[in-house]
């Protein structure tokens, strides 16, 4: 997984022209799909000569630099109508305040993590409204909604949003921490049962483990886990 901040400001290289063909300035999100469509690429000012990459074009996105095949891979904005049809609804994670299904407003995304492989966005950092000190983490799946205004997550419980709590105290017990990621992973757990899965989950070899379709049980999730996509499978239960 990659946070942002580990990927904008990145030089981009073209692997077959063995140049740097820019830098990113931006992630354009597919707010539909809880993913990454494009990269956006500037030589120079803002918007000024700013391309687009999609994100399927991506090579690799490693510590120092983010590579794609050729710089034929990038188009300019106006040429791309998803890219700018994205730009134009002016989707921003960071900053944007998060909203509970229940009407509570709880705090402000500072920072999201995606997978570099897919795009998809795993999970959000927000600051909360009563201690900008600490911040807590919400899992993508429990996101019902990236808007202009703000990102709806779902409460499973009432008056308990579906986060992990990171605080920046030091001073927390090891013990509490991992009470709190179990009880995360038992919310998350009781949020999937009864889902469908939207679309075939693989394992690392190709093969389908999960079929599109299915229902998630505790049976579906156990198989999950033990495939190491439990991630994907929170991604892909609607």
């Amino acid at each position: 997984m990659k946070k942002t901040q580990e990927i904008i400001g990145l030089p981009v290289f073209a692997i077959m022209d063995g140049k740097k063909i820019g830098q990113v300035k931006d992630l354009v999100i597919n707010p539909e799909e809880g993913k990454v469509d494009f990269i956006l690429v500037s030589n120079g000012s803002w918007y000024v000569g700013a391309r687009v990459l999609p994100y399927k074009a991506v090579i690799g996105i490693g510590e120092h630099a983010v590579t794609t095949e050729s710089e034929s891979m990038l188009t300019t904005i106006n040429e791309t109508n998803n890219a700018n049809n994205l730009l134009e609804r002016n989707i921003e994670i960071k900053g944007n305040q998060v909203l509970t299904n229940r009407g509570n407003l709880i705090g402000v995304i500072s920072e999201y993590e995606i997978d570099e492989i897919t795009g998809k966005i795993i999970r959000l950092e927000y600051k909360t409204t009563q201690d900008e000190s600490q911040i807590e983490i919400v899992d993508a799946g429990q996101v019902l909604t990236y808007g202009a205004d703000v990102v709806v997550i779902r409460e499973i419980k009432e008056g308990a949003p579906a986060v992990e709590t990171e605080s920046t105290s030091s001073d927390n017990p090891t013990s509490s921490a991992a009470d709190g990621k179990t009880l995360f992973k038992q919310r998350q757990r009781e949020f999937l049962i009864g889902k469908k899965v939207i679309q075939d989950i693989h394992d690392d070899n190709g093969e389908v483990i999960i079929a599109e379709g299915t229902e998630v049980n505790e049976m579906v999730i156990t198989l999950a886990e033990k495939h190491n996509k439990f991630m994907e499978l929170s991604q892909c239960a609607k």
